[in-house]
């Protein structure tokens, strides 16, 4: 996968966790993709197959017991889709309750994965990053 995934999109999620995953970042990560929890309770991660196994490899650098409980913790419910022809996934009830996803979702691309959030969840995450936290971030960039 070389092309960045980017945007916002609303679809929606129906009672059984079917939801319709948007085109143009299937387009992007191929026939295949891997859902994971992300690292806080915030969102499930979307990774190409590529970039599940890159990810996979980084959580092996942990090591020890901390690095077995990390690998368990977020590895035990990833899950490998293929999208039916109406470019519907199915989302766990686990990976629907690790991120509180009830029917208000937004799927966001970023840059090497796509995640998925409860709607309310990424609306506060998103408020709450102010325009001077990103040019404080950003400083040292010639963009």
């Amino acid at each position: 996968m070389s092309e960045p995934l980017c945007g916002t999109y609303y679809p929606s999620i129906d009672s059984k966790g079917r939801m319709s995953f948007p085109t143009k970042l299937r387009d992007i990560l191929g026939a295949e993709f891997y859902l994971c929890a992300g690292h806080d309770d915030s969102y499930i991660a979307v990774y190409s197959p590529a970039a599940f196994e890159e990810y996979r490899s980084k959580l092996y650098t942990v090591k020890g017991q901390k690095g077995s409980a990390i690998r368990r913790k977020l590895l035990s419910c990833a899950d490998k889709q293929i999208p039916d022809k109406q470019g519907r996934i199915f989302i766990t009830q686990q990976l629907r309750d690790h991120a509180g996803i009830t029917d208000d979702v937004v799927v966001i691309g970023a840059e090497n994965r796509a995640e998925i959030w409860n709607r309310a969840k990424w609306e506060e995450f998103s408020e709450n990053i102010t325009l001077e936290e990103i040019n404080e971030a950003l400083a040292d960039l010639v963009l």
